[in-house]
C-alpha cells in the first residue's frame, strides 16, 4: 500500500477513536467505582455521585473556551492537555480518602480532559469530509463505545484482583502512554497545497468542497436563533437521562441481585452495541436525513428506559443493554452532524463547545438527582420515570426540527 496516497483525515479519525476510547474509562468507569468508594468510606451514592456532576460542569463550562480556541489554534494542543489530565486525575484518585478530595483531584481533571479532547476532536473531524462525514464522526464515536465496552469489565476486574487505589492507578498510565503521543499528529483541517499531489482526484475535490463550506453563521448570532435553543434542550435532556443510566446501572443491578460483573458487564454490552449504532447511524445518515436519524434513535432510547422500569433478571438487563446502546451510540454522530447542517462549519468548535455545556448541565443534574432518590427512597424508579420524560422531550424537540429544512449557511 502506498502510504502517501492515504488521506490524512483518515488519520485524523482513528486518533479520534483512541482519545475518546481514554475519555470512556472515565465516564464509563465512574459507576464500578460507585460502590466500592461508598462500601470502604461510608458515603452516599449522591453525595458522590456529585464527584461525576461536577467533571461534567467544568467540562461543559470550559467548553465555551476550547470550542473558541479550537477554531482558533486547532487540536493539537488542546488534546494534549486532555490526555496529562485524564492520566493525572486517575492517579490523583488513587489516593483519596476525603470526599472532598474526590471532587478535586476528579472533577478538575476529568473535567479538562473532557473539554479539551471532546470539543476539538469532533469539531476537526467535520472539516476534513463532506462525502462521508457521517460514518467518518462515527468512528471516533465508536472509539468512545469501545471503550466503554473494555472500561468496566477491566475496572472490575482490577478491582476484584487487587483494590480500587490500584485500578486507578493503571487507568492513570494510558492516557500518557496513547493520548498524549496521538495528540501530537493532530490538524486542524486540510490544506491542499500540501496533500494535493499525493490525494487522488475525488479526494481532492473533497477537500475543495470541505473548504468551501467551512462557512456559517457567527456565534452570536447563532445564540439569538430559535434553533440554537431547540437544539440545546436535546443536548440537555440527552445529558440527563444518558449520564444518570452510565452512572447508576452498575449499582442498580447489583442492588437486585446481579452479581458485580454481570453488572459492570451491562455497561459492556451497551457499549459494544453503541458501536454499531455508531456506524449504522453514521453510515445511514450520509445517505438519509440526519434529523431523521436522530428522531428514529430517540424514539429507541424512549423505549429502552420504559423497558427498564420492569427490568429485575439478567436477561431483561441484557435486553436493555442492547437497544439501549444501539439508540445512544446512535445519538452521538448525528448530533454533530445536525449542527454542521444548520449552522455551517466555520465556528463549529463554538457551536459544539455550546451544546455540550447543555448536555454536561443535564448529566450534572440528572447523575445526582438519581444518587438522591436512591439515597431517599431505596429505589432507582422515579429517577428512571424522570429519564423518560427527557428522553420524550428530546424526541419531541427532534421532531419539530425534522420539519423545517432551512439550513442557515
Amino acid at each position: 500500500m502506498n502510504l502517501k496516497r492515504i488521506y490524512y483525515g483518515w488519520v485524523i479519525v482513528l486518533i479520534g477513536f483512541f482519545v475518546l476510547s481514554m475519555n470512556a474509562f472515565a465516564v464509563f468507569g465512574f459507576g464500578v467505582f460507585l460502590k466500592p468508594l461508598t462500601e470502604e468510606f461510608g458515603w452516599e451514592r449522591g453525595a458522590l455521585s456529585t464527584a461525576f456532576s461536577i467533571s461534567l460542569l467544568i467540562g461543559g463550562i470550559l467548553s465555551l473556551v476550547t470550542g473558541r480556541l479550537s477554531d482558533r489554534y486547532g487540536p493539537r494542543i488542546l488534546v494534549t492537555v486532555a490526555g496529562v489530565a485524564l492520566g493525572a486525575g486517575f492517579l490523583l484518585t488513587s489516593q483519596v480518602n476525603s470526599l472532598w478530595q474526590v471532587y478535586i483531584v476528579w472533577g478538575l481533571p476529568v473535567g479538562i480532559a473532557i473539554s479539551c479532547s471532546v470539543i476539538p476532536i469532533i469539531s476537526s473531524v467535520p472539516r476534513w469530509f463532506i462525502k462521508r462525514r457521517g460514518i467518518a464522526l462515527a468512528i471516533p464515536a465508536a472509539g468512545f463505545s469501545l471503550g466503554g465496552v473494555i472500561g468496566p469489565i477491566l475496572i472490575e476486574r482490577l478491582i476484584s484482583t487487587y483494590d480500587w487505589q490500584h485500578a486507578f492507578i493503571v487507568l492513570g498510565i494510558l492516557p500518557f502512554v496513547i493520548t498524549v503521543p496521538f495528540a501530537q499528529l493532530m490538524k486542524r483541517e486540510p490544506e491542499l497545497a500540501d496533500t494535493e499531489t499525493n490525494l487522488e482526484s475525488e479526494i481532492i475535490e473533497e477537500v475543495r468542497v470541505a473548504g468551501s463550506a467551512a462557512r456559517g453563521l457567527s456565534f452570536n448570532e447563532m445564540i439569538r436563533d430559535r434553533w440554537f435553543w431547540l437544539f440545546g434542550t436535546i443536548q440537555f435532556s440527552f445529558g440527563f437521562c444518558g449520564q444518570m443510566i452510565i452512572v447508576h446501572i452498575t449499582p442498580y443491578g447489583t442492588d437486585v441481585g446481579l452479581t458485580a460483573i454481570t453488572a459492570a458487564s451491562i455497561l459492556s454490552i451497551s457499549s459494544a452495541t453503541g458501536i454499531a449504532g455508531n456506524l449504522l447511524t453514521g453510515s445511514l445518515a450520509d445517505r438519509i436525513s440526519p434529523r431523521l436519524m436522530l428522531s428514529s434513535c430517540y424514539i429507541t432510547l424512549v423505549l429502552s428506559l420504559v423497558w427498564l422500569l420492569f427490568t429485575r433478571e439478567a436477561w431483561m438487563f441484557y435486553i436493555f443493554a442492547l437497544v439501549f446502546g444501539v439508540a445512544r451510540g446512535g445519538i452521538v454522530p448525528v448530533q454533530t452532524m445536525v449542527p454542521a447542517e444548520i449552522f455551517g462549519l466555520k465556528h463549529l468548535g463554538s457551536y459544539i463547545g455550546a451544546f455540550l455545556l447543555f448536555g454536561t448541565a443535564g448529566g450534572v443534574i440528572g447523575t445526582p438527582v438519581a444518587g438522591f432518590i436512591f439515597d431517599i427512597s431505596g429505589s432507582y424508579s422515579l429517577a428512571f420515570w424522570l429519564a423518560i420524560i427527557f428522553a420524550s422531550l428530546a424526541f419531541t424537540v427532534s421532531v419539530i426540527i425534522l420539519r423545517y429544512k432551512n439550513v442557515k449557511i
